[in-house]
């Protein structure tokens, strides 16, 4: 027979009529729901319901942020910044360190044999291109060479190409060369830029062109800013000479 409904039965029963009887698993499945056979299965509510759990089962833990690492359930973790320790960046030399007081010059040491490293017209300036003359915190180191800007700069001695760098504030584009045979190390400022033929580590021969004369960094014209060091250039030790006698050698003056 037809199962009647439940406002069938209230009906019937507020008229005063008797309800039909209804089989034993149909009432069963009407208080609660039973499966063919009689078995009555209890449907738990809704999770949605609950706010997300049935009844005697525990709601879903949340991530503890502290054992997750800093997150949240749904959320990435913090990224982590790794920071170098002091020291552990690339030391590339850029400059030369600028003198806190004044260099005392080495000895005279004797000359050597090698090629004048202006190749074109040039002059030994006044008093102060000297060596020694004095400059804004220190003394010039040096010996200045005035010529025309792209003048062709040669190596004196055969050697080998210690640095090539920049140093805007003072000496500009620099290279220095040390010398095969004398271990000196020849120091050659305010080179033109775009000019440079060499890099550091490059050998190079006596006579070998590797540079053009310039005006880069703090420079009032063209010229060439040379210097000599025995002992390292700005090594512990290390000390520059006048450069002059030997310039005057290498020009057979």
């Amino acid at each position: 027979m037809a199962r009647p409904t439940r406002a069938t039965l209230l009906l019937l029963t507020a008229l005063g009529v008797a309800a039909p009887a209804l089989p034993a698993n149909a009432a069963a499945a009407d208080a609660g729901g039973a499966a063919p056979g009689g078995e009555v299965i209890a449907t738990a509510p809704s999770t949605e319901a609950t706010g997300g759990a049935a009844p005697g089962v525990a709601p879903p833990r949340r991530a503890n942020s502290s054992r997750t690492g800093g997150a949240l359930a749904g959320r990435k973790p913090p990224r982590r910044v790794l920071r170098r320790q002091p020291g552990s960046f690339p030391t590339t030399p850029s400059r030369s360190p600028a003198p806190s007081a004044p260099i005392t010059p080495s000895p005279s040491a004797p000359t050597v044999a090698g090629t004048f490293p202006v190749l074109g017209a040039y002059s030994f300036g006044g008093d102060d291109a000297r060596f020694g003359a004095g400059r804004p915190g220190h003394r010039h180191q040096g010996q200045d060479l005035v010529a025309a800007s792209g003048t062709p700069l040669v190596a004196p001695v055969a050697g080998t190409v210690t640095w090539k760098a920049n140093q805007p504030s003072g000496g500009g584009i620099y290279v220095v060369i040390r010398g095969a045979s004398d271990q000196r190390d020849y120091v050659f400022m305010h080179l033109k830029r775009g000019s440079v033929l060499v890099a550091a580590g490059d050998a190079v021969s006596a006579g070998q062109q590797f540079a053009e004369v310039g005006s880069t960094g703090a420079s009032s014209g063209p010229h060439l800013h040379f210097e000599i060091w025995i002992g390292g250039w700005w090594e512990r030790g290390g000390a520059p000479l006048d450069p002059l006698p030997q310039l005057q050698r290498w020009a057979g003056l």
